[in-house]
């Protein structure tokens, strides 16, 4: 799933249209902010701080399928859904620690995948990247 993840978020960043690119921007962003193991949240064996990523990263999802025209973004933002209702059924009903991550694993995989598949998609479209477009210069200093 890492090896998926980066490859999603640099593929999403250098080829991808303005939708790919703040998915993938977000993403990663979410993936570093949360990542550091000395700010673990535990409650039993739920993670509070990976409820509350997977939560966020739903809902911003969420937000970005309703405003853009892509298809990618109802995808993530069903396996993120899916990722939170599995987290609460890990607090709610006896499911097993090794059950809860396989399905968060398994999601996680739809997830970055269906980002891959959206820059596939425009790129199979011929649209081009946001970044073959972008005049990169240096600004003028104002005088």
């Amino acid at each position: 799933m890492h090896i998926l993840s980066l490859a999603a978020v640099v593929t999403g960043g250098l080829w991808g249209g303005r939708t790919e690119r703040f998915g993938a921007a977000m993403l990663l962003l979410f993936r570093i902010a949360f990542a550091n193991p000395r700010v673990m949240w535990v409650i039993g064996d739920v993670y509070i701080d990976s409820i509350i990523e997977d939560t966020l990263t739903a809902l911003i999802l969420g937000r970005l399928a309703f405003r853009s025209d892509r298809w990618w973004p109802f995808a993530a933002t069903t396996a993120q859904a899916l990722t939170v209702l599995v987290h609460v059924f890990s607090i709610v009903t006896d499911i097993s620690w090794d059950a809860a991550l396989s399905a968060r694993v398994g999601l996680g995989l739809l997830l970055y995948a269906s980002l891959l598949a959206g820059v596939a998609e425009r790129w199979l479209a011929g649209e081009t990247a946001v970044s073959d477009t972008v005049e990169w210069r240096r600004r003028r200093r104002a005088p």
